[in-house]
């Protein structure tokens, strides 16, 4: 693996998967874990697909890294996301706190209940399938090492 894909890696454990646990402490900051989580399947999805095409490449992330029960969720996940980063609403989601038996089930206004600490656990189940992919399949590592190399298009991982 490259230099840069190991700081990649690092830095989303560090940062990602280090970080969230801290938001889901409390209610207050639970909202600001899903915008992290929604950001970080944005950026796994970078690494490993080569489309330029956003909607596909997260939902394609979706489809093959979390549990089977969010397939069909896929397409309002993506819309979630545009939403959440760019107008800071859960359009398509009601958002809940440490309830994960509610998790994806149907919410009183007629959408789907996000459990945070559900959904950042099928995060890191995800994340960590696909690094593993990574660390044993040439082909992820290209993939991946040529996003971080490209700052048109996504760019490494750098802090200090």
């Amino acid at each position: 693996m490259t230099p840069q894909i190991q700081a990649a890696i690092r830095g989303f454990n560090d940062i990602i998967l280090g970080g969230i646990p801290q938001l889901l402490r409390q209610n207050e900051t639970a909202f600001l874990s899903f915008m992290c989580s929604i950001a970080a399947i944005d950026a796994l999805s970078g690494y490993r697909y080569t489309t330029d095409n956003v909607g596909d490449r997260f939902k394609a992330f979706i489809r093959e890294y979390f549990p089977t029960a969010y397939g069909p969720h896929a397409d309002n996940l993506y819309l979630f996301q545009c939403r959440i980063l760019h107008n800071f609403s859960p359009a398509y989601f009601t958002l809940t706190h440490a309830n994960p038996g509610a998790h994806l089930q149907p919410s009183s206004i007629g959408d789907t209940v996000l459990s945070d600490t559900q959904f950042f656990d099928d995060l890191r189940n995800a994340a960590e399938k696909f690094f593993d992919e990574v660390r044993t399949d040439a082909t992820r590592q290209d993939t991946m090492n040529a996003r971080l190399l490209n700052v048109d298009k996504g760019g490494g991982i750098y802090y200090e």
